[in-house]
């Protein structure tokens, strides 16, 4: 039995940035509920990179865990509601790389730069099931969690395979 995959032939116009990559950049509510929007475009995104369906799959389940995990962390450190996520998605020849982040709300970001607050002991443990997952669906995961502000990165890079 041969298995055929219909693939998306990548885009060849456009901006090009530096190193072959096209840059996209997306500011949500840190709320679950826009969520929807981040998979939307890594949708998008990895069909312009040439991606299957099932690859395309299997990228939106890790920006969905990555997201959720992020709107965690901001409901954590600055209360629920706020903060934004900022997702920077890389489009190179063959691969898609995503960075997910937790940015604070703008007047949280400016006390921050003036008083910097104790480390205190996180409540939130990022090592758990979400991020197992989102290394099942993704080549590469890389993850930090800044001490001063809170904010949690993500980056994840998915391969188109043939």
């Amino acid at each position: 039995m041969r298995e055929n995959r219909l693939r998306h032939q990548p885009a060849t116009s456009g901006h090009e940035a530096q190193g072959g990559a096209y840059l996209t950049e997306l500011k949500l509510p840190a709320v679950t509920d826009y969520i929807v929007v981040a998979k939307r475009a890594a949708s998008s995104l990895g069909l312009v990179v040439g991606f299957s369906l099932q690859e395309i799959d299997d990228l939106n389940i890790a920006i969905t865990q990555a997201c959720e995990n992020a709107c965690a962390a901001a409901a954590q450190q600055w209360g629920s509601g706020n903060g934004q996520l900022k997702l920077i998605f890389k489009s190179r020849p063959r691969r898609l790389e995503v960075e997910v982040r937790s940015v604070p709300p703008r007047a949280v970001e400016q006390q921050q730069q003036a008083v910097r607050k104790p480390h205190r002991e996180r409540e939130l443990d990022y090592e758990t099931i979400g991020l197992n997952m989102i290394r099942l669906f993704v080549d590469e995961l890389r993850y930090q969690v800044d001490d001063q502000t809170g904010s949690l990165r993500m980056r994840m890079v998915k391969y188109l395979i043939e």
